[in-house]
This record gives structure tokens, sequence and C-alpha cells, in this order.
């Protein structure tokens, strides 16, 4: 699937925060970021968000984060209740987005839908300094359908509900160097060969009279190439909020800089860098967009 589709629209959305690498119980909320101080939540480096496309009651989870603790435990102390989700999709076949999903399985205990790109279950090695080669574990495939995941294996963009889709593979277009590890490989029969993460994907909202509210992972596509494909297949030039990992925590300031300035064009009323953006680089968006910044914290709620 590719080009410009029947994307549709939303009237209301709403984005709950689940799980992320920092946790604050005494932030006050905003008009923009409603913060969850009830109770103390757990934090982890890991992603995981409640959609809801309130328009037709779809309640989409994007992600699970990186252990089996922290999302049922916040879920359960937000008075969230798993058999309310009714999709799951996966931003790509990293463990600290992945992890949860069996136990999310467990607590739902019936067939849901959990949409990914196919490659999300390649077969990834951990090249060592000596150049020895070590497996990372494998998605386990065939217990997540055990346990009633209706697997949706997608490489272009998906419908997950009208207005609301999934990126597909973003193409690499922009000046971001790709968020790929040099250690990290894939097996392809006999050879061993770069892992590109070609299953890195992004949600996508085409709100109302309001632009795009572009939800990521870890953007390891580049967040720039995310955003510039999210209005690609969507047919909507207006961003109107960026939510998510950019992937920036490695990259130095220029690196940091220039992709701030490219954001700055689309004229985002809010940017809310999470997860993997990395200490730096969040510092350096509240200093150069301090009118859209929004600190990503885990029990945040943003409505539109």
């Amino acid at each position: 699937m590719s080009g410009i589709i029947d994307f549709g629209n939303v009237e209301k959305l709403s984005i709950n925060v689940l799980v992320d690498n920092m946790a604050d119980h005494i932030m006050k909320s905003t008009s923009s970021a409603n913060r969850f101080t009830e109770k103390y939540l757990l934090a982890e480096h890991g992603l995981s968000m409640l959609i809801d496309i309130n328009d037709v009651g779809e309640r989409i989870m994007w992600d699970t984060g990186a252990t089996k603790i922290a999302l049922i435990e916040n879920m359960k102390s937000m008075g969230i209740d798993p058999v309310t989700v009714t999709k799951i999709a996966l931003s790509h076949g990293h463990k600290d987005h992945t992890t949860g999903l069996m136990s999310m399985l467990k607590k739902i205990k019936r067939q849901i839908p959990v949409v990914a790109h196919p490659e999300i279950f390649l077969e990834r090695w951990r090249v060592k300094e000596n150049g020895r080669k070590e497996l990372i574990p494998l998605l386990p495939r065939e217990k997540w359908e055990a346990k009633g995941a209706e697997l949706i294996l997608s490489k272009g963009h998906y419908e997950l509900a009208p207005g609301c889709w999934t990126t597909g593979m973003v193409p690499r277009r922009s000046f971001e160097k790709s968020g790929i590890s040099s250690w990290v490989v894939v097996r392809q029969g006999n050879e061993y060969v770069q892992d590109n993460i070609n299953d890195d994907q992004a949600i996508v909202v085409n709100l109302k009279d309001k632009g795009l509210v572009i939800i990521s992972g870890c953007a390891h596509s580049g967040i720039v190439n995310t955003i510039e494909y999210a209005r690609k297949i969507s047919g909507v030039d207006k961003v109107r909020a960026i939510i998510g990992g950019f992937h920036l925590a490695r990259s130095n300031l220029d690196e940091i800089k220039r992709t701030i300035d490219a954001i700055k064009s689309y004229c985002p009323s809010m940017v809310v860098p999470m997860h993997c953006t990395g200490f730096k680089a969040i510092c350096e968006f509240s200093v150069q967009m301090p009118e859209e910044f929004v600190l990503g914290l885990v029990g945040t709620t943003y409505r539109f």
C-alpha cells in the first residue's frame, strides 16, 4: 500500500502514557498535559501508550514496555482495565517495546488484533567486541498467538481506526542518520547483515481541522523522516503534535539542533520528546521550543 489514501479523520483523541523512562509524582497538570499523581507509578527504559479514538470507541495500545511489571502495575494504579483495550500495535521488535505484551494478553483473555511490521520477528544477533555473535532472544510469536494475539503483519500503512493508521516502514530520505546499532545484525541464509530496523513504524492520527498527531516508538527511521512520511500518506501537511521517542540519545549537539530546526519548520503546537530521545536532546527541545515543549512522564494524558 502506498501513496495518498482515504485516511479519514478523528474528532476527539486522548493519549495516556502508561510506560516511559521518567516518573514525577509532584509535577502539576497543565492545560495540555494532565499528570496522574494519585498513586506512585513505575518508570523504566521502555514505552507504552493508550490511544483512545473517542469517535468510534477504539482503545489502541501502542507498545507494551520493557518488563512484565511496569505496564500492568501502572494500569492497575491508574484504574485502567486491560480488557478495555481493543487493539495493540507495536512500533518495532525491540524488547523495551514488546516485553509486556504477554502479560497484557493474559489479562485480556480473548482474541485481540496485534498489528506490526513482519520484520519484527527477524532473527537478530548482537556482535560483541571480540567479534563473536550472540543470539538476541526471539520474540515469542507462537506464545503470543496461543494467548490470543491475532497477528496482523503489514509492511505498509494499516488502518487502526478511521483517521488513525500505522505508517508501516518509513522511507529514510532526510539528513538524519539512521537510528541503527552497528553491533546488531540479522541472519539472511548463511550471511549476517546490518539490521536496518525496517520494522520501525509510527502511528498517525488526523485530527479534524487541526492537523496530524504523530506518535512514534523510537523513530529509528528518523523523526523527521517519520513526520514527512506521515504527511505524505495522509495527504495532510499540518502537524498538530509529535509525541514519542525521537532516538537522539547518542546524537551530538549539531545533529540534535538540526533535527529541532526541522521540527520547528512544521510549526507543531506540542512536542513531547520521550524515552530514547535522551536527556541532552530533551533539554535542547525545552530551550529551543519552550512554548511547544512538554516533558514526557509516565501517567500523563494528552487530550485533543
